[in-house]
């Protein structure tokens, strides 16, 4: 079903399940406020904003592909490399905006190539970014010889540091992205495509839509938002490092679904997907300062994407 054209039965039952969602974020808020000291402070919920920036700029994207019936597992391994390359290269040569575009530039070739190998060459998505996952992170090692590359300057750390009124800039950032992809999504052409396609591709084509072009494009796009993400979290760290993005796919896959984008496309919104991230920041925050070793988040993040899955198959039913 295609998200725009909607019946009143389908808007309400989406409505109400953003609503369980956030409803389920107030309910960690809570948890979390009551059981561990400091969670509800200004600092604290400044360091959920900053991380979930990041995330969250990563999700946009897998929101496109998602939509479109795709997903993408590299998205972590894009934002590791492309992070790597251009701290490598601020690091020897300076002039960091000409090497921050580079990096933008790079994230938009490795979409290009995961996009063609899936809508030309019709490689399964999974094979595809589960392949490019692998070659990226044999690059980042090899680009960085393993060791984290440290690049302090404040212009490497402007976009990651500054603050504008006690905000970060990175959740200004977060915010206008969304709104921006979410007025594409809703409001224009290339939009409506998407959803067309993940809704049914076949009668999509059909209908005269080119639905390779429209997919290259998507893969684009979340190459240059996973790209942005690493450069970003670079800048805010002072550092990049081979491990930065190895939480991302599976991450951004679950937030999405949790926010209630369908893994068969079609259906679901970016404000879902904002409800989704939010909810794996304020867990992963959360189980932080409670002190629960770090092993333990994975297995709470790997029940979370089972939840999800869980969740779109009762959605679909």
């Amino acid at each position: 079903m295609i998200d725009s054209v909607k019946t009143p039965r389908a808007s309400f039952m989406k409505i109400v399940n953003q609503m369980r969602m956030l409803l389920v974020l107030v309910a960690l808020l809570a948890v979390f406020a009551i059981f561990v000291p400091y969670f509800w402070s200004g600092k604290n919920f400044a360091a959920i904003g900053l991380t979930i920036s990041v995330i969250g700029i990563v999700c946009i994207g897998q929101t496109f592909a998602l939509l479109t019936g795709d997903f993408d597992l590299s998205v972590g391994s894009v934002a590791s490399f492309c992070g790597i390359v251009v701290a490598t290269l601020a690091k020897a040569y300076g002039m960091y905006p000409l090497m921050f575009f580079a990096g933008i530039a790079l994230g938009a070739l490795i979409g290009l190539v995961n996009g063609l190998l899936i809508s030309k060459a019709k490689v399964n998505a999974l094979i595809t970014t589960l392949g490019m996952m692998t070659v990226l992170q044999g690059g980042t090692w090899l680009v960085s010889n393993g060791f984290t590359v440290g690049v302090n300057t404040p212009q490497f750390r402007f976009l990651g540091t500054t603050q504008l009124g006690g905000v970060p800039l990175p959740i200004f950032i977060l915010v206008f992205l969304y709104v921006v992809f979410y007025l594409v999504l809703r409001f224009t052409v290339f939009g409506r495509k998407v959803y067309s396609i993940g809704g049914n591709p076949e009668a999509a084509r059909l209908s005269g839509i080119n639905v390779d072009r429209v997919k290259i494009l998507v893969f684009i796009i979340l190459g240059v938002l996973s790209a942005f993400g690493g450069i970003l979290l670079a800048s805010r760290l002072g550092s990049a490092n081979t491990q930065a993005g190895i939480q991302y796919p599976l991450n951004s896959i679950g937030a999405c679904v949790l926010g209630g984008i369908a893994i068969s496309g079609g259906q679901g919104n970016l404000w879902g997907a904002l409800i989704g991230v939010a909810i794996i920041g304020v867990m992963g925050n959360g189980l932080i300062m409670a002190g629960i070793p770090s092993y333990w988040q994975w297995v709470a993040n790997g029940f979370v994407l089972i939840l999800a899955v869980y969740l779109d198959t009762r959605r679909r039913r």
